[in-house]
């Protein structure tokens, strides 16, 4: 082994030597022994090891001798007894000058080289199922305000609680009567309310039964049995439904027409049918009235009226002159008028077939009662049924138009 490379070293921890290669001062070292980790400069070598042990033994050996003598002998006599006169004299002890500081070293100190820095000290750690957390303490503080909050409101609620007093028999007011007043509603709206709707099933069959009799009728007291109030019409229903031969009116189709039209006024829902014939194409309008027997019969003026195009041969004749007609009125937007002039009027579109043509526009002054009577009673997006008093208005428009003068039915002015 090469003693220039290895040195001796003793472990301060455990006291066993051991053979090192590290030189440097500041290199770690590890005993082998006990496994204690630390700088080269806190391991002892066998030298100073051997020199403080030399030092102690030499001070062990004196300190006995001295107490022995007493304090009144001169130092020469204890020179002389304690060692023969042929024993050369014991060089004279040097104290150590670092006797005391050795003096004063623990065990695990005393093989550390003298003026070495003290070993550092390993900090101690909790382990981490015995820490506490940071938490802890703020939680306890909550819980315990938590509770003593609890506690003064309870003592707040149970001080301030409101005395109950016991209630004394007081008689109750007296209770005033109550008049309840209806609000005012148009006749026509309590007609409304108060009319069953009726049984269109029943009435399509009525309808189907008295066209189908008025076309195959061969005299005129049958074809007045169909019509409702006949004798007022008789001239007109033979003059219409009463040739014979290549000029006889045919039947062509009956359908009903979809929806319920409403009379105006009154509100009554009508069911209407679709006549096409031979001498109408377009269709006539047809709708059935209970008569004084309860039976339905076919309402004449609608259907001569639109079967025959009463309104359109009107509208050829000079302007200036009214006639009532029955024709069916639906709210409008009056987009067939100039711009100027909606304003003015309360339009609605007119029909007088079962078709889209031929196409009438009917107007209404707006600040008249007729007006506010008939936009009253009028509903938007409803058709309604009305005989109303009409002249030729020659107004800027993209249709004809018609002035309405008088609704019938409509209250007097």
């Amino acid at each position: 082994m090469n003693p220039g490379t290895t040195a001796s070293l003793i472990c301060p921890a455990c006291g066993q030597a051991f053979l090192s290669m590290q030189q440097s001062m500041e290199g770690m070292v590890q005993c082998p022994h006990c496994a204690h980790n630390a700088l080269r400069s806190y391991f002892g070598t066998h030298a100073q090891v051997a020199g403080v042990a030399q030092v102690r033994r030499r001070v062990s050996q004196q300190q006995p001798l001295q107490s022995m003598l007493a304090p009144t002998q001169p130092q020469q006599e204890i020179r002389a007894i304690s060692q023969p006169a042929a024993w050369p004299p014991p060089p004279p002890i040097q104290a150590s000058a670092n006797f005391t500081a050795r003096q004063t070293l623990q065990h695990s100190q005393a093989l550390m080289p003298t003026g070495a820095p003290p070993p550092p000290s390993e900090e101690f750690k909790t382990p981490p199922h015995l820490r506490r957390s940071p938490w802890r303490g703020a939680f306890i503080l909550l819980a315990f305000t938590v509770v003593c909050g609890g506690a003064l409101w309870l003592w707040w609620d149970s001080v301030n609680a409101p005395v109950v007093k016991p209630i004394a028999d007081v008689a109750p007011p007296p209770v005033k009567a109550v008049v309840k007043i209806d609000p005012v509603v148009p006749k026509t709206q309590i007609a409304r309310a108060v009319i069953p709707a009726p049984d269109v099933g029943a009435v399509a069959e009525d309808a189907k039964a008295l066209i189908t009799e008025l076309f195959a009728a061969d005299t005129a007291e049958r074809r007045a049995a169909c019509i409702h109030d006949a004798a007022k019409y008789s001239a007109e229903i033979e003059a219409q439904f009463g040739a014979v031969g290549d000029k006889k009116t045919e039947l062509r189709l009956l359908s009903r027409i979809p929806g319920l039209p409403q009379t105006l006024p009154g509100g009554q829902q009508v069911p209407l049918f679709k006549l096409v014939t031979s001498a109408c194409t377009n269709g006539a309008l047809i709708r059935l009235e209970a008569g004084a027997d309860g039976k339905r019969r076919i309402s004449w003026p609608l259907l001569h009226e639109t079967h025959a195009a009463a309104l359109a041969a009107f509208l050829k004749q000079p302007a200036g002159e009214a006639a009532w007609f029955h024709v069916g009125l639906r709210p409008s937007h009056g987009l067939d008028i100039a711009a100027e002039l909606r304003p003015r009027y309360i339009t609605f579109d007119v029909q007088v077939s079962a078709g889209s043509e031929p196409h009438f526009v009917a107007c209404v002054e707006r600040d008249t009662p007729l007006g506010r009577f008939m936009n009253r009673e009028s509903e938007w997006g409803k058709s309604c049924l009305a005989r109303l008093l009409l002249r030729r208005l020659d107004i800027q428009s993209d249709a004809p138009c018609l002035l309405v003068i008088d609704c019938e039915g409509a209250p007097e002015r």
